[in-house]
């Protein structure tokens, strides 16, 4: 085999007999050293000159050729199919590389590799050009190592390796270039060609994506959702343990897995280690907390199994220590239980769960809530729905949950939604958004008090910048917990509300809670975007204010499923900008 300084991506590949998908895109130069280092691998070309596929040298070599214009069309193949994408500076020409690169990760498997390279603007030749006045790179686009991999984070790649292509200076100009102020970190400004093996997932999700099936995994992460928030722990906890015992899941994997997906880990420890007890696996139990302490990776977490290990009377083996502790950096606060009760203690003993309070008989508007929802998944929604059923509801009010099925857009969805009920308390929430904080009613309520504040969200910015994206925005609060795959759960939280709540111009519609009922405007928004920060503005003309609140837990869980943007998003950020561009005041 021989690898050249023109496939160079094939230093990041070791020879193998598996039978690999790979896809190489406009980089036909690879197909005979690919073939050779992987001679069992279904491999695709594509190529936006049909002539390349008759070329003598490809011939032989059992390729699948596509022709096809990566830059300008979809890719006529199957998503979620390959193993590796290798493209040789495929995002240089792209218009949006960031929708060229999320665009193509869409092929690759969730364990699978895009690997790629770009020429590196910080190279000793390019500088020296643009210190004689001359640029030549008017139609291509030259990235630096750092802005590359802020490129490759935004297109959903979660793990990057890099690999320097040198061409060294002459003697004492990179020295010049460095007392003029160029920092030489890496060395690359002797750096021609950077390459790059990007993952679709880090490497230790992808170690939990190995095993077990995404259909066993995603049943998995669901049984210890519910019991990190003490949902029917007894149903639950024995579902976790059929489903252990039917599909060989082993106590090592659990442990690996719960140290990706639960976020409050004393809460979740203590609640299945009760229920186990109280069952009568113990064994299982002591074996769990054994395996958790070998796997801490903080001391709060190492901490939280010794101390809870010994409120239930049990030894964990002498000398036994977790694996790089850290004991600056903090996984939860000690706070993270529920302190809603003693909190509100005018609804400590007034309160019921949802699922007991789900008749409006005779209840004025001012006694509801609705919960309103679009929906086209009813897995997703099923589970929206049990969570919402095990919040805390004063007595004596009443609540609906309203699905609205085949909407042609969010508006109109959210408007039929609130014409099917006089509630006066609406929350529109995704059907992929799971409301985790038990006392999210009465803190709602204690909310819309102030009878100025018209809607509440869980993360939103103070002004809306002059592009009208919310995130965009200088000053963004709130916190979320995000779960786009089922091996793992983030903590999204950015700015935090000290107490009370903070104005804010817009907020995310994952979860949106109003008090007064305005239409959604449909006869502007007939998609899925900009209905929430519309409606945001729509209040606000009518003086009403947008509100994030002081969380002292996490309110939501939300789990889309990561994709580019959809290219209408574009369409009705125009619209939005043409309606409310002149009330933006952002700042600077």
């Amino acid at each position: 085999m021989s690898v050249t300084a023109e496939t160079g991506l094939m230093t990041f590949l070791n020879p193998t007999a598996e039978p690999l998908k790979v896809l190489v895109v406009e980089s036909s130069v690879y197909l005979p050293v690919l073939r050779q280092m992987m001679p069992e691998a279904e491999i695709f070309s594509v190529v936006a000159d049909e002539d390349v596929c008759q070329l003598p040298e490809y011939q032989g070599l059992e390729v699948n050729w596509t022709v096809c214009n990566y830059l300008e069309e979809k890719l006529p193949l199957e998503e979620d199919y390959f193993d590796y994408l290798i493209s040789e500076r495929c995002l240089e020409l792209a218009g949006n590389p960031q929708d060229i690169a999320s665009g193509l990760g869409k092929y690759l498997k969730d364990t699978g590799y895009f690997l790629t390279s770009f020429q590196n603007i910080r190279y000793w030749k390019v500088l020296k050009r643009l210190m004689g006045g001359n640029y030549i790179h008017v139609v291509s686009r030259l990235f630096t190592k750092a802005d590359f991999t802020r490129l490759l984070a935004a297109s959903f790649y979660k793990d990057v390796e890099y690999a320097p292509k040198k061409h060294y200076a002459p003697e004492g100009f990179v020295e010049s270039l460095t007392r003029a102020g160029f920092e030489n970190f890496d060395d690359d400004l002797e750096v021609e060609i950077w390459m790059a093996k990007a993952a679709k997932s880090t490497p230790e999700i992808l170690a939990l994506k190995q095993f077990y099936t995404p259909e066993v995994r995603r049943e998995l992460v669901t049984y210890l959702r519910r019991i990190e928030y003490g949902i029917d722990l007894k149903d639950n906890v024995q579902a976790l343990r059929d489903l252990m015992q039917q599909q060989g899941i082993f106590s090592a994997y659990l442990a690996d897995f719960i140290q990706q997906t639960v976020f409050f880990y004393e809460r979740f420890l203590q609640n299945i280690i009760s229920e186990l007890d109280a069952e009568g696996a113990s064994d299982m139990a002591d074996g769990l907390m054994k395996d958790m302490a070998e796997r801490a990776i903080y001391r709060s977490q190492y901490d939280c199994v010794m101390e809870l290990s010994a409120r239930l009377q049990r030894e964990l083996p002498a000398g036994l220590r977790p694996k790089n502790i850290s004991d600056s950096v903090p996984y939860i606060d000690s706070a993270g239980h529920d302190h809603g009760p003693a909190e509100l203690p005018e609804l400590r003993e007034d309160m019921q769960l949802v699922r007991d309070a789900l008749n409006l008989e005779g209840l004025p508007p001012e006694r509801r809530i609705a919960f309103i929802s679009c929906v086209n998944n009813e897995d997703w929604y099923s589970e929206c729905q049990l969570y919402i059923k095990n919040l805390y509801i004063p007595k004596g009010m009443g609540a609906e949950l309203i699905a609205i099925r085949g909407a042609s857009s969010m508006t109109s969805g959210y408007n039929a939604g609130m014409r099917q009920s006089d509630a006066k308390y609406k929350v529109y929430v995704h059907q992929d958004c799971f409301i985790t904080y038990k006392y999210f009613i009465p803190e709602l309520l204690k909310l819309f008090e102030n009878e100025k504040i018209g809607i509440v969200g869980t993360i939103g910015s103070r002004k809306l910048p002059a592009t009208g994206i919310w995130w965009d925005g200088m000053r963004v609060y709130g916190r979320i917990l995000h779960a786009c795959e089922a091996e793992s759960i983030v903590d999204s939280e950015v700015e935090q509300v000290d107490f009370g709540y903070i104005d804010v111009e817009a907020v995310d519609g994952l979860m949106m809670a109003t008090q007064y009922d305005v239409p959604w405007r449909e006869d502007l928004f007939t998609g899925w975007h900009f209905y929430d920060v519309s409606q945001c503005k729509e209040l606000q003309r009518r003086g009403f204010i947008t509100v994030v609140p002081h969380q002292r837990d996490f309110w939501c869980i939300h789990c889309p499923k990561e994709k580019p943007l959809d290219p209408s998003y574009k369409v009705y950020n125009k619209i939005f900008l043409k309606e409310y561009g002149a009330e933006l005041d952002p700042e600077i």
